[in-house]
């Protein structure tokens, strides 16, 4: 398999929820200009849920993306040097995160091919 699939989730720190927020509504926003970095991250898919735990907020990434991308912190785009911005405002790295464990993909052939079509460099 060229690609792999994660879930994530990472707590928002005490206090930014509303930060956390604005963050969500300018990726929502620029969402174009989200979608333009996927390429050279060799990002197939990617969304972001929150949620609610003990009273804190979470944010939750689910990507499928291919093993050879560039990583986020080297990339040139505005959007992603401002959604980094954000992460290391909001995110709460005293709380470690969670990291579901990948058991199954159920993918049609047609999709799998295109993904790994996207992989190539």
């Amino acid at each position: 398999m060229s690609y792999r699939t994660e879930l994530m989730t990472f707590t928002v720190k005490q206090g930014m929820e509303a930060e956390a927020e604005t963050w969500m509504r300018i990726l929502t926003e620029r969402q174009a200009e989200c979608v333009q970095t996927l390429d050279r991250e060799r990002m197939h898919y990617e969304s972001i849920f929150k949620s609610f735990e003990g009273g804190r907020m979470r944010l939750s990434w689910f990507t499928v993306h291919g093993l050879s991308g560039e990583r986020l912190r080297s990339s040139p785009h505005p959007i992603d040097k401002l959604h980094l911005e954000y992460w290391d405002k909001c995110i709460d790295t005293e709380v470690p995160a969670e990291r579901l464990k990948h058991v199954v993909s159920f993918l049609p052939e047609s999709i799998r091919q295109a993904f790994e079509a996207r992989d190539t460099p």
